[in-house]
Parts: C-alpha cells; sequence; structure tokens
C-alpha cells in the first residue's frame, strides 16, 4: 500500500470511531485479522473483534476517541489516543451509571489493501476499570 491509501484507510476508521458503529468499526479490519488488548486478549477474525467494539459500545455509548496524527512507516501504523466516555451498562462485571472513564492509549497496527491485518492495544486496563468502578483501592 502506499501512504495515501494507508492514510486513508486510518481516516475511515477514525470516522468508524466517531459513528460509534461496531460492525463498521470492524470492517476496517482483514476478515482474518487479528485484535489484541490488556482488556481482549487477542482475538481473531473481523466478527470477533466487531464483538469488541460492541461491548466497549455497549458500556460507553457516547465513546470517544482524540487521535493524534498516525506515525506511518510502510505498512506499520502507530495511533496515540485518548479514549473518553460515560458508563452506562455492564462493564467487566460491574453494572454503572454516568461514571465517566478518560484513559490515553496507543495502538500499533499493520494494514494491508484487505485492511488492518494486526491491531495491538495499550492501555492502562487496571486503571479504566478502577476509575469505572469495577475494582476498588484499598488505602492503607
Amino acid at each position: 500500500m502506499i501512504r495515501s491509501e494507508v492514510e486513508a484507510l486510518i481516516g475511515r476508521h477514525r470516522q468508524a470511531f466517531a459513528a460509534r458503529d461496531p460492525d463498521r468499526i470492524a470492517a476496517d479490519h482483514a476478515e482474518h485479522g487479528t485484535f489484541e488488548s490488556p482488556a481482549a486478549a487477542i482475538v481473531h477474525g473481523r466478527e470477533a473483534i466487531a464483538g469488541v467494539y460492541r461491548y466497549w459500545l455497549q458500556a460507553f455509548p457516547d465513546m470517544e476517541f482524540t487521535w493524534r496524527t498516525p506515525l506511518v512507516d510502510g505498512a506499520r501504523v502507530a495511533l496515540f489516543w485518548r479514549f473518553r466516555g460515560t458508563l452506562d451498562g455492564d462493564f467487566f462485571g460491574h453494572t454503572g451509571h454516568g461514571v465517566r472513564v478518560e484513559f490515553p492509549g496507543a495502538a500499533d497496527y499493520v494494514v494491508s489493501p484487505g485492511g488492518i491485518v494486526s491491531a495491538k492495544h495499550v492501555f492502562d486496563f487496571t486503571g479504566s476499570l478502577i476509575a469505572a468502578g469495577v475494582l476498588k483501592v484499598k488505602n492503607v
């Protein structure tokens, strides 16, 4: 892929996130691609990837990302982002409403003409669970 094609793919991906449509977001992934994150471990295939996005969007219906300019190196893309959302449902065994959660993260994508072949997201998952009220911190 040439740089403009990579940038177009990432642009569509960002727009799909803004639309909060899990199937549209997953459509940017290759049919047999992988998605890895501290929250989901490794999932394989577009349908399973859509399930990850669906889960987060059900928990945070107003989920939004602020993206920095992607770093593109051939078929590799590094993305730095900030997640924001208000918990309104089940999130890792905890049901909450109205809790605002925000955290930074990064992603390493490998892309091809068929879409995102590999996506690895990195963020403070424990911190996000604490912020959402799933985990309690004991002060000593």
